[in-house]
């Protein structure tokens, strides 16, 4: 009434006669007389409950999907078809010794050995090639503060909508110390 303008896509809460509570949508804009006075409202509103107790569902599987990565210790992440992380955990960043803003972008090939590298390059080649997934594949990664490690790997192609490749999703753990106690049993 104040402005003059008119109010779009408003939502509003509402209890229902037997209780339940309803969200509706409501736009609405001043009724006017000949001489330009407003003289009352009109509007449209529509009930929009299914499509908020829907995002609210999802939101709620968002929050349990977010608390989960962020708790495990295992390393998640995704990358491009190029193998550039685009989304990862933290888990990650530690193990690595690498700050998120540094991570995001980064390749394989700047914190795995040469052999390491071209290890997962051939792996995730063949998981672009075939789609099968792969399942417990060591390699060595450089941390940034130079010390070596080793992790399993275990991944699967990434798809869009129309089911096309458009990266790779995996996690991998540290198996340094299994790594060290093998080669121990070896000597």
């Amino acid at each position: 009434y104040k402005t003059g303008k008119p109010i779009k896509l408003f939502v509003y809460k509402i209890a229902r006669k037997d209780g339940t509570p309803s969200y509706n949508e409501l736009s609405a804009a001043l009724i006017r007389d000949s001489k330009g006075k407003p003289i009352g409202f009109r509007g449209v509103s529509h009930d929009i409950t299914e499509r908020k107790r829907a995002e609210e569902i999802l939101e709620e599987s968002e929050k349990k999907y977010r608390t989960i990565l962020e708790n495990i210790e295992e390393a998640y992440f995704e990358t491009d078809l190029a193998g550039n992380f685009t989304f990862f955990n933290d888990a990650l960043s530690k193990i690595l010794g690498y700050t998120k803003d540094e991570l995001v972008g980064m390749n394989n090939r700047h914190y795995m050995t040469p052999e390491s590298s071209k290890k997962i390059y051939d792996t995730f080649n063949q998981m672009y090639r075939t789609g099968n997934p792969v399942k417990k594949v060591d390699f060595e990664v450089i941390r940034k503060d130079g010390k070596h490690g080793f992790h399993e790997l275990s991944a699967f192609l990434l798809r869009d909508k129309a089911d096309q490749p458009i990266g790779f999703r995996g996690v991998s753990h540290n198996i340094t110390d299994r790594k060290l106690a093998e080669e121990a049993l070896r000597k």
